[in-house]
């Protein structure tokens, strides 16, 4: 699955995105906004271990950010249960150089339509 906006691509997750999530997410300004289990510093192998868990994941609930042909970021949707199975709790993150563009907006909207 893969959702097109004038200025994104979300897409799932591939091996080859790794390096680059680990680029931008290891920054403070990124993880002081995430939960807990968002590690910092964030390495190569805790973007592999996660890309490695979500792999498969159906249906697609995470999503990467691509700009320029890379991942910058993340959108992803915690499905409700239950009495809540009509709801989802949406969390992203940017890597902070694509700050201030409409990026996150894009997503967001894109992935809650």
């Amino acid at each position: 699955m893969e959702l097109r906006t004038d200025r994104c691509t979300l897409r799932p997750f591939v091996s080859a995105d790794a390096p680059s999530i680990a680029r931008h997410a290891d920054n403070r300004k990124v993880w002081i906004n995430l939960r807990d289990v968002f590690p910092h510093p964030y390495t190569v192998a805790d973007a592999e271990s996660f890309i490695a868990r979500v792999a498969g994941d159906a249906p697609v609930t995470r999503f990467a950010i691509e700009v320029g042909g890379e991942a910058v970021g993340s959108v992803s949707l915690k499905l409700g249960s239950d009495i809540e199975r009509k709801s989802a709790e949406i969390g992203y993150w940017l890597g902070e150089a694509y700050w201030g563009r409409g990026i996150m907006s894009a997503a967001v909207n894109a992935v809650t339509i």
